[in-house]
C-alpha cells in the first residue's frame, strides 16, 4: 500500500465517517482517558505509521494538541499535510532515527506492523519502549486471524495476520506487558468471515483479478454505516474482551 496513492486517497476521504475508523479511534481515546484521566490533554502523543493522519486529527478535535506522527509513504505524509498535521517521514524498521531523544506519553501504531518480520516487530516494540516516558502507554491495532484474510489484505499488502499469542511473545521479548487486549468486531465477525471466505474462493477460481483488487475502505452509505457503528459500539460497551474478530486491539506498558 505504500506506493498506492489511490488507497491513501480513499482512506483520507472516508476516515472521519467510516464506522470502522470511528470505532478504532474511539478505542484509542478511551484507553488514553482511562490511563491519564479525562482532563489531562497536554500529554505527548506519537502515531507511528500514521497513514493520512485520521487518528491524529480525531485526537486534535478532542482537545489533544501535542501530537506527532510519522509514515514511510510520501502519499500518506502529503494527505496528513492537507490536515495541517505534524507528520514527517519515519520507518518502523528504524524507529530510533525518528526525532532522536524525544519521548512520548502515548505511542500508537495501528494496522502497520504486519509489514515487518517477527524480529522487526520485536525491535520496533523495543524502540517504542525506549521512547516511552514513565507511566507511558503503547496502543496497537493489528489484523487478526488468518481466516479473515481476503481481498483487503491483497490491496494493502498484508501477507500475515496475528493472534494474541503472537504478541504475548513479542511483548515479552521487548520487555513490555499487555495490560488489555480484545478482538473486534466480534458481533460482526461471522458476516465478515463469510465475505472473506467467499473472496478466497473467487480468487482460487480466478473469478477475481488479484492485480486489480481494492481494499474494504469504502463508505457503505449512511444507513448501513450507522447500523455497523451502532452494533460495534454496543459490543464495545458490553464486552471488555471479545474472543474473536478480524482485528486485535492492545494496550501495553513497560514491565
Amino acid at each position: 500500500m505504500i506506493d498506492n496513492r489511490l488507497e491513501y486517497q480513499r482512506m483520507y476521504e472516508v476516515e472521519k465517517q467510516l464506522w470502522w475508523y470511528q470505532i478504532l479511534h474511539g478505542r484509542v481515546l478511551s484507553q488514553i482517558k482511562k490511563h491519564f484521566g479525562k482532563e489531562k490533554k497536554s500529554i505527548q502523543i506519537l502515531d507511528a505509521a500514521c497513514g493520512t493522519g485520521g487518528l491524529l486529527s480525531f485526537l486534535q478535535e478532542n482537545g489533544y494538541h501535542n501530537l506527532t506522527g510519522f509514515d514511510y509513504s510520501q502519499h500518506a505524509i502529503d494527505f496528513a499535510g492537507e490536515r495541517k498535521l505534524n507528520v514527517t517521514f519515519g520507518d518502523l524498521k528504524n524507529v530510533e532515527a525518528f526525532k532522536p531523544g524525544q519521548t512520548f506519553d502515548v505511542i500508537c501504531c495501528n494496522d502497520a506492523l504486519y509489514f515487518l518480520t517477527d524480529q522487526e516487530i520485536v525491535s520496533a516494540l523495543q524502540h517504542f519502549k525506549s521512547r516511552l516516558r514513565a507511566n507511558g502507554l503503547i496502543l496497537i491495532n493489528i489484523h487478526a486471524f488468518e481466516a479473515f484474510s481476503g481481498i483487503h489484505d491483497l490491496a494493502v499488502g498484508s501477507q500475515r495476520r496475528f493472534t494474541i499469542a503472537d504478541f504475548d511473545k513479542y511483548s515479552q521479548a521487548a520487555g513490555l506487558k499487555i495490560e488489555h487486549h480484545t478482538y473486534w468486531p466480534f458481533l460482526l465477525s461471522l458476516p465478515i468471515l463469510a465475505v472473506r471466505q467467499w473472496q478466497k474462493y473467487q480468487i482460487k477460481s480466478n473469478a477475481i483479478n488479484v492485480d486489480e483488487v481494492d481494499s474494504d475502505v469504502k463508505y457503505p452509505g449512511d444507513v448501513i454505516n450507522s447500523i455497523l457503528r451502532t452494533v460495534t459500539k454496543a459490543e464495545s460497551a458490553l464486552l471488555r474482551k471479545a474472543p474473536f474478530g478480524s482485528s486485535l486491539f492492545m494496550s501495553m506498558r513497560s514491565k
